[in-house]
């Protein structure tokens, strides 16, 4: 379930991508937001209709890639291809804001976007997620 909500209401996935921001000649932050993050809904039910068969194509062969099935336990994949996905990405409408995140290294400077736009997820990648 989604950490975020639209509408007040929980999307049934949110992925976090969670970028570290560029550092100066010294090693530091400049500024005070050291992480930028991207939130992506998912929903089974309540997506955005416009999203075409050539995105949900984009949006399944990411998940495939995932091979959550191989791993069942502590799962690690060495490199996920995910451009394709990125770039079908509406991120012109997206809430902002300045927050944190809760998972290491569980930062207090994070600046948030999260997409507006909910994508279409099918039930077996629910369940894997799950399980």
């Amino acid at each position: 379930m989604s950490e975020h909500t639209i509408d007040g209401q929980h999307m049934d996935l949110e992925m976090h991508i969670v970028h570290e921001g560029m550092k100066d000649y010294k090693g530091y932050h400049p500024g005070d937001v050291k992480y930028a993050a991207v939130g992506i809904m998912f929903s089974m039910d309540n997506y955005d209709e416009s999203i075409d068969v050539e995105n949900i194509d984009v949006i399944d062969t990411f998940f495939d890639s995932l091979k959550w099935i191989e791993q069942r336990t502590n799962p690690r994949v060495e490199e996920v291809q995910f451009g394709k996905l990125l770039m079908m990405l509406n991120t012109w409408d997206r809430w902002i804001y300045k927050g944190s995140v809760t998972t290491p290294p569980c930062d207090k400077f994070v600046y948030w976007n999260v997409l507006n736009t909910v994508y279409p997820i099918k039930k077996k990648y629910i369940s894997l997620f799950e399980q």
